[in-house]
């Protein structure tokens, strides 16, 4: 609980500087807001020439394209310190993380806050519930609970996939170009897992399990797949998180300084 109240508090901070230079507040927020229109209308415009995906229709798509924006500006509004920690040993910054008094994953997640990312977020709720709305869905508490504890689960892998991947770098002294793959990788979450080769699915849906966050969840709540089904996600929750741990554990055992 203490870990807790700490990183609001670093969050309250960070948001009160943010908020002392009001325009560019609402730039970020409006940016964020924007930035996914143009995947958006991509997603229009591909199912203008063609009728479905993997048998999925344009709303039913958006759907995965909405998990995967929710998780995304979760990421970038409250999680946004551990992207770059390579470049943080590279500019001698990590070593501050290191002389304080606190845990240093709680000083990663609370480094940084991007106000892009509420937009992304909010983006991402107002088009999943649209497309529920067009696809004639009908809610109940089990259905509503099911979406909660999906978008939770799914922002939780988000962080740790992008945590992991710049644990990464910094374990093996690369530049990034690891967390670059698998952030294109991320692409790949917003389409249906069926039009992937099986190699594909089984890694996104276990070790970097971004058709977790979106394919799991959606195929359930849509009756394409049974309730059991939905267990993959939190599995994989675990499972990513227990990855970025070992990850970061093994990153923290060779670090030798500032610079290294």
């Amino acid at each position: 609980m203490r870990s807790v109240r700490i990183f609001f508090q670093m969050m309250s901070a960070n948001l009160r500087g943010l908020m002392s230079f009001k325009v560019d507040f609402l730039v970020s927020f409006f940016a964020g807001l924007l930035s996914q229109t143009i995947g958006l209308l991509f997603l229009g415009v591909l199912f203008g020439n063609i009728p479905a995906v993997g048998g999925w229709n344009v709303y039913e798509v958006a759907i995965l394209y909405s998990y995967m924006f929710f998780g995304e500006g979760m990421l970038t509004l409250f999680f946004q310190g551990t992207n770059g920690l390579w470049r943080l040993v590279r500019i001698g910054q990590f070593d501050q993380f290191m002389t304080r008094p606190l845990p240093i994953t709680l000083q990663i997640y609370g480094q940084n806050i991007n106000l892009a990312g509420a937009g992304t977020a909010i983006t991402g709720l107002a088009v999943i519930f649209f497309s529920f709305y067009k696809l004639n869905f009908s809610w109940n508490l089990g259905k509503a609970l099911l979406l909660i504890v999906s978008l939770i689960l799914g922002a939780i892998i988000r962080v740790n996939i992008n945590f992991g991947s710049s644990a990464i770098s910094m374990w093996l002294e690369g530049s990034g170009g690891i967390k670059g793959v698998v952030e294109r990788i991320y692409e790949m979450g917003k389409y249906p897992l069926d039009i992937y080769p099986k190699a594909f699915r089984i890694v996104l849906l276990s070790l970097i399990p971004y058709a977790a966050i979106s394919y799991v969840p959606a195929t359930v709540l849509l009756g394409k797949k049974p309730l059991e089904y939905f267990l993959i996600l939190p599995g994989a929750t675990i499972l990513c998180i227990a990855v970025r741990k070992f990850i970061f554990s093994k990153a923290m055992k060779s670090y030798e300084g500032a610079g290294n």
